[in-house]
């Protein structure tokens, strides 16, 4: 432990007082890590046409789906062709609206910001329906329950009535029809187009 000598007024004597520790202060910064960077090549190009090579559309197809959408949702773009096996990726665009370069680099840009776009979700025609058969039967279930505690109050004992009697046949038609929805309908996809960011990243500014 470090001392100091500390004189008093008429100096006649020394007291020895510890030192207070220094304080350190450590400030821990905050690491962040840096996105991946996807690894790419160009293959060929010529104007209104090029083809990327990206190892990464070989083993992780969900990426592969991402950067074909935000690809194709290019105004500029006319065709998108992906060949994952190969690991590549064959654009055609308008010539004209903007230079190769410029298009050229907003594919580029597109490579390596296409993992952190979030894919509109896609629904079938069947799920659509199943989700409004099964409003209307929690809508019935609601009704049913006010209807018994009506009932309760007003005749102090639960009552089949003529509104239970409907509700309850009605409930049960609506069952049915929704088991028979299940294997009548096919479930085929439609995508959702509403995603707004989606379209608007990928404006390229002049």
């Amino acid at each position: 432990m470090t001392y100091r000598k500390q004189f008093n007024s008429d100096k006649s004597a020394i007291v020895n007082l510890p030192l207070a520790p220094e304080r350190t202060t450590k400030s821990v910064a905050k690491k962040t890590v840096p996105p991946q960077k996807i690894s790419y090549s160009i293959v060929h190009a010529i104007p209104g046409r090029i083809r990327f090579r990206i190892p990464l559309l070989a083993i992780d197809s969900e990426y592969a789906n991402k950067l074909k959408l935000v690809i194709e949702s290019d105004p500029r773009v006319t065709n998108v062709r992906a060949n994952p096996v190969a690991a590549s990726i064959v654009i055609n665009y308008q010539v004209g609206v903007i230079s190769d370069n410029q298009m050229r680099e907003h594919l580029i840009s597109l490579i390596q910001t296409a993992q952190d776009v979030v894919v509109p979700k896609q629904v079938t025609a069947k799920s659509i329906i199943l989700t409004i058969f099964d409003g209307v039967i929690n809508l019935i279930d609601s009704t049913r329950n006010i209807n018994q505690a009506r009932n309760a109050i007003v005749h102090q004992r639960f009552r089949t009535d003529v509104w239970e009697r409907i509700l309850s046949t009605s409930r049960s038609i609506i069952k049915r029809l929704k088991s028979a929805t299940i294997f009548i309908l096919p479930n085929k996809r439609r995508q959702l187009h509403g995603n707004v960011e989606v379209s608007q990243r990928l404006k390229l500014q002049p």
